[in-house]
């Protein structure tokens, strides 16, 4: 699987204009044979904690819409996030990421489960409550945003099923040490494939630095790009599953003995 990382320097709440600049980065990964192009975290807006400029109807989203008509143009997958209204009653909205086929379809919607508490992000949205696996191009993959990668429980539950791992955040550049050594450690742990997607640029008061990269399931690093908005290629193959036939530390987890520590009052 090929897979290019869109390291988009997106315009703050400006979903047309950064849908324009996208196009763009959509048509270089198809022209280099990707099958999957990913953005950033609110690829479209940024960030926002303005869920009343931002917010999109879930059932009708205008960005799902555009995307979708995107992938169908270019032949190619493409995943991105956005932010939905809220639903059923809540009255926080939800921080998506969608991973839309080349012929249209959905294949993929995570919700992210945890809301970065100290950025104010719970005040506004919901956290989620499923891990996403899904088959895709040979491959399970797993969807995670931003602040997820902190804890990694949910990277070991996710890598169960799943040997590709792709993240999507806007990471401030003050904790880029952070984003590439979590980036690296998850890939250990997990002996999974690790595509971490971040953006560039300066938006409100916020410094991106990008790094976004592809790792593999012993921790190398397939490809970097840093300090630029631009595309980044990389192929992904069945490696992954080999390495845990051969040095397989996940038989040695001991998945009982950590639930009952975690439940001790």
């Amino acid at each position: 699987m090929r897979v290019a990382l869109g390291q988009l320097d997106m315009i703050w709440e400006n979903k047309e204009a950064s849908l324009k600049k996208s196009e763009g980065m959509v048509k270089e990964a198809a022209a280099g044979n990707s099958d999957i192009i990913v953005f950033p975290e609110m690829s479209l807006t940024g960030f926002s904690m303005s869920l009343d400029k931002i917010g999109e109807d879930a059932s009708a989203s205008w960005s799902v819409k555009a995307v979708k008509n995107l992938a169908v143009q270019n032949s190619i997958a493409i995943g991105f996030g956005w932010a939905a209204l809220p639903e059923g009653g809540s009255k926080k909205g939800s921080n998506m990421f969608t991973i839309i086929d080349k012929n249209g379809n959905t294949t993929a919607e995570y919700k992210k489960i945890q809301p970065f508490t100290l950025g104010g992000e719970s005040d506004v949205y919901e956290g989620g409550s499923s891990i996403v696996t899904v088959p895709f191009m040979g491959h399970t993959a797993s969807l995670f945003i931003c602040y997820d990668l902190r804890f990694p429980e949910l990277f070991q539950i996710a890598s169960g099923k799943a040997d590709i791992i792709f993240v999507i955040a806007n990471w401030p550049a003050v904790r880029s040490a952070h984003w590439t050594t979590l980036l690296r450690a998850r890939a250990i742990e997990t002996q999974s494939y690790i595509v971490g997607v971040n953006c560039y640029g300066f938006r409100d008061n916020t410094d991106y630095s990008g790094d976004s990269m592809a790792i593999d399931s012993i921790g190398n690093i397939l490809g970097q790009i840093s300090g630029r908005e631009g595309v980044l290629i990389c192929d992904i193959d069945d490696r992954a599953w080999s390495l845990r036939n051969k040095f397989n530390t996940r038989k040695d987890r001991k998945t009982d003995f950590y639930i009952k520590e975690y439940l001790k009052k």
